[in-house]
């Protein structure tokens, strides 16, 4: 926390598109497009799926789903995992693996598909699967070290993953988490983060206890840098990026919250409260997130217009 502080007083401000921190003015959607103009999100279709929590979708496109079942019962409860090859086959319901994970509160693919599971109660740690040739999921290891309640899960573009440890407070960076358990401490935050999502050489990371999302740079060797914006988001939950399109998910407050990357202020986003109790967040495309609809056991598209 006081590494946080320390970089906010000396590094803190809203910055504009520019080349050293991977935007551009006509975000990542060619020419003449202007990403940096907030969207506006419609609900779209929806597919049943019984308490759905995490997702994730792979550079690929392989899309993955996890269910919760603990939060009004118990925490340490086994639940569903379903990977499919794209949208369209998991919307028609054709997976290639249903797997199961205890309390998987968040996911993130790699660059060659392998899916890591951030199990945050009774397993504390992270479950990796590897991608087999026939396209199926087979157990790896489960990474493990006194961690408490993991959560938030992001792959940077050197295959480095970086997970928010949710009671510590500490976002940890594992260079090569399939050949090696050894991690780095990134940053220090308080306590209460969940959410993480890394854009070239930003990173995102929220916290539901201090209502916070802040903007930072990483080094080309996955350290912090410094501090290059902040927000304030009532309860922020989860993240994700895409281009110049920033949403931040507040589960106990039935709200999401859409700032562009371009100008991360607070004087610069719209919040949403019609869209139900959303957890985990995932671009399908450019235009199109799927949302976990926790509480009326569906995940649903919303539209970026």
């Amino acid at each position: 926390m006081k590494n946080l502080i320390y970089l906010m007083v000396c590094g803190f401000m809203a910055i504009s598109c520019s080349s050293d921190d991977s935007s551009g003015n006509n975000g990542d959607d060619g020419p003449g497009v202007n990403n940096c103009a907030l969207s506006e999100l419609t609900a779209g279709e929806t597919k049943n799926f019984n308490n759905p929590c995490a997702i994730a979708v792979s550079p690929s496109g392989m899309v993955a789903v996890s269910a919760y079942n603990g939060f009004d019962i118990d925490y340490a409860i086994l639940a569903d995992v379903k990977v499919a090859l794209s949208y369209e086959d998991y919307k028609a319901g054709n997976y290639v693996a249903s797997l199961q994970a205890i309390s998987p509160e968040a996911m993130a693919f790699d660059d060659d598909d392998n899916l890591y599971i951030a199990e945050t109660e009774g397993v504390a740690g992270i479950t990796i699967y590897k991608k087999a040739a026939n396209n199926n999921y087979n157990y790896f290891k489960t990474i493990q070290n006194n961690f408490v309640n993991p959560r938030g899960l992001a792959i940077d573009d050197q295959n480095r993953l970086y997970m928010a440890n949710d009671g510590t407070g500490k976002i940890l960076r594992f260079d090569d988490p399939l050949n090696s358990n050894g991690f780095e401490i990134v940053g220090n935050y308080n306590e209460g983060i969940k959410g993480v999502a890394i854009k070239g050489n930003i990173m995102y990371v929220t916290n539901f206890t201090t209502n916070y999302v802040t903007r930072s740079r990483l080094n080309d060797d996955g350290s912090l840098d410094e501090l290059v914006g902040g927000v304030t988001v009532s309860h922020a939950t989860d993240i994700s990026v895409r281009g110049n399109k920033v949403i931040v998910t507040s589960y106990a407050d039935s709200s999401i919250t859409v700032f562009s990357d371009c100008e991360f202020t607070n004087e610069n986003k719209t919040v949403y409260n019609n869209l139900g109790k959303i957890f985990g967040t995932a671009f399908i495309s450019d235009t199109k997130i799927l949302a976990a609809s926790h509480d009326a056991n569906y995940t649903m598209v919303i539209e970026l217009n």
